[in-house]
């Protein structure tokens, strides 16, 4: 079985974005908690520049993304697009809604006051754990076994 590819700068970028979210989300987060030396408070306010960064990343990359399957539309299917429309609408969230919550937990933790738990920080988790799989199976999706042009229905 031969393979296609429907758009190789569309898989590069999926890509990259993929190792740098994965480095970011779920390697240097956990491991600057583990720091010998580093507060909560300073790790805290690492991890809110970090996503900061990271969430204005993933815009820039998904937006390119975005363009690359406009551009060349008819080697993508409605699926690819559901999927870069699940990865956009994740993001959103977490710029929206879930980031800036943590963020001001983040601030009032930093001043030295306490808060009550939430399950905040538990959502963002899921989000980034479904994000990951959501880009390794658009990684996937990139991969056709027929070039379109020779697809018969």
């Amino acid at each position: 079985m031969k393979l296609y590819l429907k758009n190789p700068l569309t898989l590069m970028l999926l890509c990259l974005m993929t190792g740098m979210f994965l480095t970011i989300s779920f390697l240097e987060t956990p491991l600057k908690f583990q720091v010998q030396g580093i507060t909560l408070p300073t790790a805290l306010g690492l991890g809110k520049l970090m996503f900061g960064i990271s969430t204005k990343i993933q815009w820039i990359f998904l937006t390119i993304i975005l363009i690359l399957m406009l551009i060349s539309r008819k080697k993508h299917t409605k699926f690819d697009f559901i999927i870069l429309t699940a990865l956009l609408s994740i993001l959103a969230l977490e710029q929206l809604w879930l980031l800036p919550v943590l963020d001001s937990r983040v601030d009032v933790l930093s001043s030295g006051k306490t808060l009550s738990p939430t399950p905040l920080h538990d959502y963002f988790i899921y989000a980034e754990t479904t994000k990951a799989f959501i880009l390794i199976l658009a990684i996937l999706l990139q991969f056709k076994t027929q070039p379109h042009e020779n697809r018969s229905y």
